[in-house]
């Protein structure tokens, strides 16, 4: 039996506006606005997609009383809207990523590939996109190769932000979802882009290299991620020292760097901070605060306060030491004896995390019959609002879509 999403991978641009009705193709440019987080808002099962927009909820299912036609749904809106037109959009053009893309034509088990040989399908397959698929590339400087562009899909209606430094791999740089995740450093945007400009521009600029027109922090792709700076060369003798350590090296002292950043802007140098090295400089300094904190309580856990205060009941020194290697090591085993206070351990780390970031939600995998225990302890311990799901796959996939009333951490069992 064909399942959600087999229909969802064969979608295209002419049934999509069918799905959404007269104003189809209007909803769909419409909901290509939304910056969508691929990992954090959707929710794509065998017979379920679910997108989270925040201010509405959009559920896409087999409706069984229609020979298992797409039924899609809005949770605020009593007919087609551009919350709609955002999922189908998002679906259009994120196929590779969501995993509706048609399989390769080869057949060679992916573990039979090398490293070399998967990155080689991985970008022959988005190549084969970028050829295929319309998009629309505008520059934001018209006489100029190496400049930002702004490319939209003409079908699914989405906007990307790129910036073109080069024709390697690593050099340019893409917003969307693929870009950040796939460690190719490339996409089919900036693949289409890099071929429409080829065409558009003659030899002798294609063979200028780039040049940074201000200051600019930037990741490079590679085998390494890396974090770059670059500068215009007409820059003051106080810009110019402030940058000389940064010059073709990769950074590897954030807070140098924004000390830097600062003493720049003080001097009248505006510094442009990529999306993604912007994510990467945020995600680097919160490593830094762990690891700070982590050590400071792995240093003396008997007297540390976090023994009395963490959960509502007195740690162990080594229960909270427990809690510091896996918050500082960000995935961790435990193997304490049974009857040593594994799971209050877990729960602790649940705990010490939710102080630090904006976690919502904890899902504990768990066997059946431990269940309820996990849900007493937590009431106890931490005093966090649970949920346990239950039923067939069906009334789990509701409980999932559904969360626990409260404002605490919401426990998925």
């Amino acid at each position: 039996m064909i399942n959600l999403k087999d229909k969802l991978s064969h979608l295209s641009f002419t049934q999509a506006c069918k799905l959404l009705g007269p104003h189809g193709k209007t909803h769909l440019i419409q909901g290509g606005k939304w910056e969508i987080d691929i990992d954090e808002q959707v929710v794509l099962k065998k017979d379920l997609f679910h997108l989270d927009l925040g201010e509405a909820g959009v559920t896409i299912r087999l409706d069984p009383a229609k020979n298992r036609k797409i039924d899609i749904s809005c949770s605020i809106c009593p007919g087609s809207c551009d919350h709609q037109g955002a999922a189908l959009s998002l679906i259009l053009e994120e196929k590779l990523i969501l995993g509706l893309s048609k399989p390769p034509k080869e057949r060679i088990p992916i573990e039979s590939l090398s490293d070399e040989d998967l990155v080689i399908r991985a970008i022959a397959e988005r190549t084969e996109r970028a050829q295929k698929e319309k998009m629309r590339l505008k520059s934001m400087e018209a006489d100029t190769l190496w400049t930002d562009y702004i490319l939209t899909n003409a079908h699914s209606g989405k906007s990307y932000r790129l910036a073109l430094r080069g024709w390697e791999r690593g050099e340019s740089y893409c917003s969307c979802p693929d870009f950040r995740k796939n460690t190719l450093g490339t996409c089919k945007h900036i693949i289409y882009a890099l071929g429409r400009v080829k065409q558009r521009f003659d030899k002798k600029i294609r063979q200028t290299p780039y040049k940074a027109e201000e200051i600019c922090v930037f990741l490079k792709y590679g085998q390494t991620l890396e974090l770059r700076l670059q500068h215009p060369e007409d820059i003051d003798a106080i810009a110019a020292k402030l940058v000389r350590p940064f010059k073709d090296n990769p950074i590897a002292d954030i807070g140098v760097l924004l000390k830097t950043i600062r003493k720049l802007e003080a001097n009248g140098y505006r510094t442009t901070i990529y999306p993604d090295a912007e994510t990467f400089i945020a995600e680097q300094l919160y490593q830094q605060r762990v690891k700070a904190r982590t050590k400071a309580i792995r240093k003396n856990p008997q007297r540390h306060k976090l023994r009395k205060t963490l959960l509502k009941t007195e740690l162990r020194p080594y229960q909270l030491d427990g809690i510091a290697f896996a918050v500082g090591a960000g995935r961790a085993i435990l193997a304490d004896d049974m009857g040593l206070g594994k799971t209050i351990q877990g729960i602790g780390v649940a705990e010490l995390l939710s102080r630090d970031t904006n976690i919502s939600k904890v899902l504990i995998i768990c066997p059946a019959s431990l269940k309820a225990q996990w849900r007493m302890e937590i009431e106890r311990f931490a005093g966090r609002s649970c949920q346990l799901i239950l039923g067939n796959a069906k009334e789990r996939a509701l409980h999932i879509l559904g969360q626990a009333d409260g404002n605490g951490l919401k426990g998925w069992f």
